[in-house]
C-alpha cells in the first residue's frame, strides 16, 4: 500500500494549529558580534544609570547645603551610614574615608545650634563628595569624604 500524502487540516476542522514551531539553537543564541553589541548596550545603559544617580545625589546635596537644612538623625550600621535631614531627605554614605565617626557624635545636635550641611564639593571619583557639616556651637566645620547615593525609604514595620 502506498503512503498517501495528506494535506494539513485547518484549525477549525480539528487540525494542529496550536503547535509551536521549534527554535533551533543557532537561532536562539546570538552570534559573537551580536553578543558584543549587547554587552556594549548594557555597559552604555549602566554608565547612563550611574551618571543619573550621581547627578541626582549632587543636586540633592547642593539643595540641602543651599537651604541650610539641619540634620535630624545619623544611623550607623557595620558598613553604611544613613544621614537623615529634618525635611525627610535621606542619604546613604556607603563608604567613608574620614570624619564619619565624628559625624555620629555631632548629629543631631542641640536644638539651639543644629548641625547643617555647609558645603559640598564633588571629588575625582564617581559618587564621591567632600561634605562639610557645620554647627554654631563648634568653631570649625567637620569634613567627611564619602560616597553618597540617595537612600531608599525605610521599610514599614510589620
Amino acid at each position: 500500500m502506498m503512503g498517501v500524502l495528506r494535506a494539513r487540516r485547518p484549525a477549525w476542522l480539528g487540525g494542529h494549529a496550536d503547535r509551536v514551531a521549534r527554535v533551533r539553537f543557532r537561532d536562539a543564541v546570538p552570534v559573537r558580534r551580536d553578543r558584543r553589541d549587547l554587552r556594549r548596550r548594557f555597559r552604555r545603559a549602566a554608565r547612563a544609570a550611574m551618571a543619573d544617580r550621581e547627578a541626582q545625589a549632587a543636586a540633592q546635596l547642593r539643595r540641602l547645603a543651599a537651604n541650610r537644612v539641619p540634620l535630624s538623625a545619623v544611623t550607623r550600621s557595620r558598613r553604611d551610614t544613613v544621614v537623615e535631614f529634618s525635611d525627610g531627605t535621606r542619604l546613604l554614605l556607603f563608604s567613608t574615608r574620614s570624619g564619619a565617626a565624628s559625624l555620629g557624635r555631632l548629629a543631631p545636635g542641640p536644638v539651639w545650634s543644629p548641625v547643617r550641611l555647609a558645603q559640598v564639593r564633588p571629588c575625582f571619583a564617581p559618587s564621591w563628595f567632600r561634605l562639610w557639616f557645620a554647627s554654631g556651637s563648634q568653631t570649625g566645620a567637620l569634613e567627611v569624604l564619602a560616597a553618597v547615593v540617595p537612600s531608599p525609604a525605610p521599610a514599614l514595620p510589620r
